[in-house]
């Protein structure tokens, strides 16, 4: 079975990781059969997402299986003079996917709503990977519901895929958003509860799931056993480790 990975990084974190360098990642996923991966650069997460977008871009440019992904601030937050035309000069080099962690950088996801940030972005229908984990912190059920909420039906046709490190008790409310948002995605590499893959597919047939390895922090095992070893069809184990976000990928080539 092929993997689609949302959430895996590149670069030299603040503490030793798995590995740095995009070859070296390139053999982590030929090793647990993952063909493609969404990047991001170290720098992007942790310190500066402007310059280590650009040298994302640049690390990757030969590996057609890596899928640039660009850590973004709010619009009118100082970092970028033209928000609007730095999305789509970012679009026009090749970027698939925009990455919010705004917990890393302590600005609330409901600044990016209320800024016009999400109003910019989806003017060009780009998926928007929503994740609150502080790398090495790794603590849980850290998402903002209600910004998430708002941003769902406001943009209702924009994809949100959410990840973090691990949600626990807010699967609960992950169930809810499944059922009512159709462009809500959720990375079931995040959660490890029993049996809760095969909770989540009866929802929507495992349309709107997806999986994250959170590489270079986390074994990849662990995100691809959620759907090896679940009790769901084979046909539904494909569309959640690939072929749904290869199917948002797709949509906007």
């Amino acid at each position: 079975m092929d993997f689609f990975d949302i959430n895996a990084g590149i670069g030299i974190f603040s503490k030793p990781t798995l590995y740095t360098k995009p070859e070296q990642l390139m053999k982590i996923m030929e090793s647990y059969s993952i063909k493609k991966s969404i990047v991001y650069h170290s720098l992007s997460r942790e310190i500066s997402p402007i310059e280590g977008n650009e040298i994302l871009l640049k690390e990757v440019k030969d590996y057609k299986n890596l899928i640039p992904s660009f850590v973004i601030f709010p619009e009118n937050s100082g970092d970028i003079e033209n928000f609007e035309e730095y999305i789509e000069r970012s679009i026009k080099n090749g970027v698939k996917f925009f990455r919010i962690v705004y917990n890393t950088f302590r600005i609330p996801l409901s600044h990016y709503f209320y800024s016009g940030t999400f109003e910019i972005i989806n003017k060009f229908k780009i998926p928007v990977i929503i994740d609150p984990t502080i790398p090495f912190k790794w603590e849980v059920d850290s998402g903002d519901w209600q910004s998430i909420r708002l941003i769902c039906e406001k943009y209702n046709e924009l994809p949100i895929i959410f990840t973090e490190f691990r949600t626990r008790y807010h699967i609960r409310i992950v169930i809810d958003f499944l059922k009512n948002y159709k462009n809500f995605f959720y990375d079931i590499g995040s959660c490890w509860n029993y049996r809760v893959v095969e909770k989540l597919v009866e929802i929507r047939n495992g349309e709107n799931l997806c999986i994250g390895t959170n590489l270079p922090f986390s074994d990849p095992g662990q995100s691809i056993g959620m759907v090896v070893a679940s009790d769901i069809s084979e046909n539904t184990k494909r569309k959640i480790a690939f072929e749904n976000i290869e199917k948002i990928l797709n949509k906007n080539e």
